[in-house]
């Protein structure tokens, strides 16, 4: 669930104001909205909480999808971010699907809506959403320790290896210190390399510090894929791509690499993003 380093900056800077839209674009998914509940009018003694509920006029959605283009360009020029993509669903309708910009800096290939991007760090709603459903299927639960599923996972602790849950880690309060493990990603290790690795690390205290563990994610991932017997990619194309109809959505970032039709990674540096 991890990814590159160098596509981290990148998807921050660009997805900033529009990140779950340019999220589901960035993803290359035929998007298909479940049906809205119908809202009926409130009396006028429903509260204004209730009356938020209303749906928004027609004109009005009119008038702020005009108004993305607009929008997309000043984020573009005051970011220098090389390029972007926004997907706007309202109900069962796409409204807009559309890219700006480039798809590597320096570059002529235009952004367009069938350009896919890497996900970075948006995999970790993602990747819960998939989670989650196999806690809704009984097949784990939240408070599953990860040694059920992956007895060789440890973090130098005895007790805290046996304890912390696929829970725990998915709310980055397992003790591991603050981005664990991508240091060794970054000079090439692998994902069971990296894990197995984690124990040597200094440890925080157990559900009492919070910091954020791509690999930690990556344990709780791994350890809910052993459990129904798939890998990772595969569990994740079932349980979510496949059922929303996302065909061109992939957790294996070879595919990614095979689509010509792609976005680089990009870091910034003084003069925007290379």
């Amino acid at each position: 669930m991890t990814t590159p380093k160098a596509a981290r900056p990148l998807l921050r800077s660009a997805l900033s104001v529009l990140s779950a839209a340019a999220a589901l674009l960035a993803l290359n998914a035929p998007l298909h909205a479940g049906t809205l509940p119908t809202i009926a009018l409130p009396d006028p003694a429903v509260s204004p909480a209730r009356a938020n509920l209303l749906p928004v006029p027609q004109a009005r959605i009119d008038e702020a999808v005009a108004s993305l283009d607009e929008l997309v360009q000043d984020m573009l020029d005051r970011t220098g971010v090389p390029g972007l993509a926004v997907a706007v669903v309202h109900g069962e309708e796409t409204l807009l699907m559309r890219g700006w910009g480039l798809r590597a800096e320096g570059a002529e290939e235009q952004v367009d809506a069938d350009t896919v991007f890497l996900l970075a760090s948006l995999s970790k709603s993602v990747g819960a959403t998939v989670v989650a459903a196999q806690v809704s299927q009984g097949t784990v639960g939240w408070d599953d320790p990860v040694r059920n599923h992956l007895p060789w996972f440890d973090l130098g602790d005895p007790w805290v290896s046996n304890h912390v849950t696929i829970g725990d880690l998915y709310a980055h309060r397992s003790g591991l210190p603050d981005h664990a493990g991508d240091d060794l990603e970054d000079i090439g290790y692998d994902r069971r390399a990296v894990l197995e690795r984690l124990a040597q690390l200094p440890m925080g205290q157990f559900r009492a510090d919070y910091a954020y563990t791509n690999f930690g994610l990556t344990a709780a991932a791994e350890a809910v894929a052993t459990a129904t017997g798939k890998d990772w990619s595969t569990l994740s194309q079932e349980a979510l791509y496949g059922p929303l109809g996302m065909e061109a959505t992939s957790s294996r970032h070879s595919d990614y690499m095979a689509r010509d039709n792609r976005a680089a990674s990009h870091v910034p540096d003084a003069n925007g993003f290379r």
